[in-house]
């Protein structure tokens, strides 16, 4: 029962007045049961944080996944210069899992993600170049997506994205609401109404409004994200393969494997010629091994390459409209 808490959780809570008790309906348990169960993960340190995920393209933002080759006595070093940027939100390590090298140049192993008003992306993107020299940064954009679905220990979701944004400019009242949703929220059965309360806004209007930013795409939910190191997933595996011509049919494969959390085609980099990104996460190196053979094989792939993130330097949610 607690992994189909879990599961649910991750995947998101109604929009109704009391969202855990109808979260708990659908799973055959007790609100209190619900609560219970984040509460103690909270107190074991396996709840990154409880709020919304938002897509950041809807809200005027741009992000795109960057690599750069940097000898491994001056990675720390290296990164220690991104880190302290507000739209750098994930950096890590990555080496290309021994059993699975091709022979190349040196493959990237400092990857991070990079997210700004897309007015400043382009100047901010120049910002990285610079504190990264004489390294070469490579910035590799999502030019299709397959699939955006974090849920640990459940069948996830499969389904094309598209990355276009035709959602109208966000308002000042929209910016009040992602603020006030895009930390760590309190769990609490009247979820929606003390959110309401702080806003200044009726209930019924904030939850009006959340149900149509999640039909049209800006909002992908609101629910837990797991601390997944501290729960046990320690292999953090992107598989990647190079895919002539059309990506879409090994896309759509690939997402619809339970292994895969993310999957996205992006531009090719300098020294690593792959198209199709995958993420598994695992339990052990071993384990996460086993599931890019278990990929190649069900979606008929070859000659790909993983690599497993084996520094973590930073991992932080995307902080929207701070000034």
């Amino acid at each position: 029962m607690r992994n189909k808490i879990l599961a649910a959780l991750q995947q998101g809570i109604p929009f109704c007045k009391r969202p855990f008790e109808a979260l708990a309906d659908e799973v055959g348990c007790d609100e209190a049961d619900v609560l219970a169960l984040l509460a103690d993960y909270r107190r074991r340190g396996l709840v990154r944080r409880f709020g919304a995920v938002f897509d950041t393209r809807r809200l005027g933002y741009r992000s795109a996944l960057c690599a750069a080759a940097v000898p491994p006595s001056e990675l720390d070093a290296v990164a220690a210069r991104l880190t302290p940027l507000a739209g750098v939100t994930h950096c890590y390590e990555r080496v290309e899992h021994p059993e699975r090298q091709a022979p190349r140049r040196q493959a990237p192993n400092l990857w991070f993600t990079l997210s700004y008003p897309a007015d400043v992306f382009a100047a901010m993107a120049d910002e990285v170049a610079t504190r990264l020299k004489p390294y070469e940064v490579h910035v590799l954009p999502a030019t299709k997506r397959y699939k955006v679905d974090v849920v640990f220990g459940a069948a996830t979701r499969a389904h094309d994205e598209s990355v276009e944004d035709d959602m109208p400019p966000v308002t000042s009242s929209d910016r009040a609401i992602i603020r006030a949703l895009q930390g760590d929220t309190e769990p609490r059965p009247d979820y929606f109404a003390a959110l309401a309360q702080t806003l200044g806004m009726k209930e019924w209007r904030l939850l009006a409004t959340l149900e149509l930013w999640r039909r049209r795409g800006r909002l992908k939910r609101i629910g837990l994200l797991l601390a997944h190191r501290n729960a046990g997933w320690t292999a953090n595996g992107m598989c990647c393969w190079r895919i002539d011509g059309d990506t879409t049919a090994a896309g759509r494969a690939l997402a619809a494997c339970d292994e895969v959390t993310h999957c996205y085609e992006r531009p090719e980099a300098p020294g690593f010629p792959f198209n199709l990104f995958a993420m598994v996460h695992a339990h052990s190196p071993k384990e996460a091994s086993a599931a890019f053979t278990h990929l190649e094989e069900t979606c008929r792939l070859s000659a790909g390459t993983m690599l497993l993130s084996t520094r973590e330097y930073k991992k932080t949610s995307m902080t929207f409209f701070m000034d």
